[in-house]
C-alpha cells in the first residue's frame, strides 16, 4: 500500500505528459507519432481562422459588387448607349445628315427673287433662294430646312455654294452688272473663321454687287465681333443689309462702326390692318434713311401693297405682285421684259403685266 501510495504521489508531482497526435499517414510519409503540445496547437490554429475569415469578407465584397456594382454599371452603359442612338437619329440630326450628303450628289439648287424699283418698275436686283430636291425633306420648303442649316456647322458650305453658283449663273444669262446680288448669312457664319477664308475668293468669283443680310437681331447681339468683320468684308466689295426690321426695332441703336447699305422690312409687317401697316411702314423706312441707307419692302403681293411702298418713300419693293421666284432661264426672261426701253411711263403696270402672263 505504502508503494501504490508512493507512486500516485509521484504521479501528481511529475510533470504534464504531452497530448499524443494521431499518427500522420498522409501518402509519402510514414505513420509517426506525434506530440502536440496543447499550447502550440492553438497557435497555428489562430492564423488559420484569420486567413479564412479574409477569404469569406472577400467572397462577401465579391457578391456585393456582382449584385450591387455591376447591374448599376451595365444600367449606365445602356442609358448611354441609347442617348447616342436617340442623338444619331434625332430629327436635326438626320436631316443635317441628308443635306450633307444633298450638297455633295447635287440636290441642291438656286432660284432668284428679283427686287424692283417701285417708282421705276425696273429690277435692280435679285435675293438667292436655296432650293433643295430631297422628297423628304426639301418638299417641306425652305423654311423648314433652313432653320436647321443655318444652325449647324453646314452653314458655310452651304453659303459658298449659293455665292459660287449665283456667281456662276448670273454671267450665263448675262445679268447686268449693276444687278446685286443678295445671300443670307447668319451672324454666327460671319463671325466664323471659314468666312475669312471665304471672304479670300468672293474676288474671283466674279460675283456682282454682293450683299450680305444680317438679322436685326443678330446684329445687336453680335455687334462687337461683327464690327471687324464687316470692315474687312467692305475692303472686298461686300456690302451688307439689316434684314427683317420690324417696328419694335425702331430707334435701333447701332455704333457708329456698323453701318449699312440695306434695310429690309419684314414681310409680316404688310400682314397688319391697312391704317397700322401703312404707320409701321412708313416709320421703319425713315429709320432706315436715318442711317444712311436705302429700304426695301418685303411681301409686297397686291397693288396696295405697292402703294404702301410707294407712299412711304422706300425705294425698292419685293414679293409675288413683281413676280415669283425665279429659275436663271426666267430670271433673264424677266429681266430684258421690264428693263426694255419704252416710251412709255414704267409703273407697276408693267411687273403687272408679267405677273398676269406667267402665273
Amino acid at each position: 500500500m505504502a508503494g501504490v501510495s508512493s507512486r500516485a504521489d509521484w504521479a501528481e508531482q511529475s510533470p504534464e505528459q504531452p497530448a499524443i497526435s494521431a499518427p500522420d499517414c498522409s501518402a509519402g510519409s510514414s505513420c509517426e507519432t506525434q506530440a502536440i503540445s496543447p499550447s502550440i496547437g492553438a497557435d497555428t490554429l489562430a492564423p488559420a481562422r484569420a486567413l479564412a475569415a479574409i477569404a469569406t469578407q472577400r467572397t462577401s465584397a465579391r457578391n456585393i459588387l456582382g449584385f450591387v456594382v455591376w447591374p448599376i454599371v451595365v444600367a449606365v452603359l445602356v442609358v448611354v448607349a441609347g442617348w447616342a442612338l436617340k442623338r444619331w437619329f434625332r430629327y436635326d440630326r438626320s436631316l443635317l445628315r441628308a443635306a450633307r450628303a444633298g450638297l455633295r450628289r447635287g440636290e441642291f439648287h438656286l432660284e432668284y427673287q428679283p427686287v424692283v424699283s417701285v417708282r421705276r418698275a425696273r429690277c435692280v436686283g435679285v435675293e438667292a433662294l436655296l432650293r433643295w430636291d430631297n422628297q423628304k425633306y426639301g418638299a417641306l420648303g425652305p423654311a423648314h430646312y433652313m432653320e436647321f442649316i443655318e444652325d449647324s456647322s453646314l452653314i458655310g458650305p452651304m453659303t459658298r455654294f449659293v455665292v459660287s453658283r449665283a456667281a456662276q449663273e448670273l454671267r450665263e444669262i448675262g445679268a447686268p452688272k449693276s444687278l446685286y446680288l443678295g445671300v443670307t448669312a447668319p451672324a454666327s457664319y460671319l463671325i466664323s473663321s471659314g468666312f475669312n477664308a471665304h471672304l479670300a475668293d468672293v474676288g474671283s468669283l466674279g460675283v456682282p454687287p454682293l450683299i450680305l443680310k444680317i438679322g436685326a437681331g443678330s446684329a445687336r447681339k453680335f455687334k462687337k465681333r461683327l464690327i471687324p468683320l464687316m470692315a474687312q468684308a467692305r475692303e472686298k466689295g461686300v456690302r451688307f443689309a439689316l434684314s427683317a426690321v420690324r417696328p419694335t426695332d425702331v430707334g435701333l441703336e447701332l455704333s457708329k462702326e456698323m453701318s449699312f447699305e440695306m434695310v429690309k422690312i419684314d414681310r409680316n409687317v404688310l400682314a397688319n390692318d391697312p391704317d397700322e401697316r401703312s404707320r409701321q411702314v412708313s416709320a421703319l423706312t425713315r429709320m432706315g434713311h436715318e442711317i444712311g441707307a436705302v429700304v426695301v419692302v418685303e411681301g409686297i403681293e397686291n397693288a396696295a401693297h405697292h402703294h404702301i411702298a410707294r407712299t412711304s418713300r422706300a425705294e425698292f419693293g419685293q414679293g409675288f405682285f413683281y413676280s415669283r421666284a425665279l429659275s436663271a432661264s426666267r430670271l433673264k426672261e424677266f429681266i430684258e421684259t421690264v428693263n426694255a426701253p419704252s416710251s412709255e411711263r414704267p409703273g407697276a403696270a408693267t411687273m403687272l403685266t408679267w405677273r398676269v402672263r406667267n402665273f
